[in-house]
């Protein structure tokens, strides 16, 4: 029998499928994910260690959605840009955040989309010790503007005992791009104080 002119499995497809797993499930595990791309879980030990890299490769895919940010000058632009385009990503792609959040970045490529924010706050002043500090901050700014606010509890005890987290829930309508700006203002406007007071940690 003839040779397939393309590979059945590619580091490439092991991800896509990885993310379509999740997407359908909510997890992805070997055994589940070899099943899924129609190979024996053997195979897919021939392209990758195991979950941690799949996980990881997921993540690569997903961040190669990211037009580059190229060389920004002023850090206020890096963070607000980041900010954005992560918070996009992130909400075609919710049902994965639990999962990338809670494994190890160990791809070069994927470190690399934030290399352009890492060297703009240099250049604006902050020190090397607060910079993954900031960036988890956009980070997790990002997934939890994807994921959106939880369904309030409400109930005629609660509008007659707490009449401010009543009027914060009567008054909150939820809509990504509005969130997302306030953020990047909350995020910068912090960033920026904390520029103001450069002997604090």
């Amino acid at each position: 029998m003839a040779r397939p002119k393309t590979p059945l499995l590619s580091v490439t497809r092991i991800a896509e499928g990885a993310i379509e797993l999740v997407e359908n499930t909510g997890d992805v595990q070997m055994v589940q994910l070899a099943r899924h791309l129609g190979v024996a879980p053997s195979s897919l030990y021939s392209h990758v260690t195991g979950r941690a890299e799949v996980i990881d490769l997921a993540r690569l895919r997903i961040l190669e959605q990211v037009e580059p940010i190229g060389s920004v000058h002023d850090w206020r632009d890096a963070v607000a840009d980041l900010l954005r385009r992560l918070t996009t990503l992130y909400a075609r792609h919710r049902r994965i955040l639990p999962l990338i959040f809670t494994t190890t970045f160990t791809s070069e490529r994927a470190l690399a989309v934030y290399e352009p924010v890492f060297a703009a706050l240099i250049e604006g002043g902050f020190r090397p010790g607060q910079l993954r500090l900031v960036v988890a901050a956009i980070e997790f700014q990002a997934s939890g503007l994807a994921q959106g606010l939880p369904a309030p509890a409400m109930s005629e005890h609660i509008r007659e005992t707490l009449p401010a987290y009543t009027a914060s829930v009567d008054h909150s309508r939820y809509d990504l791009a509005t969130a997302t700006e306030f953020s990047v203002n909350m995020v910068i406007g912090g960033l920026e104080a904390l520029r103001a007071r450069p002997d604090e940690p």
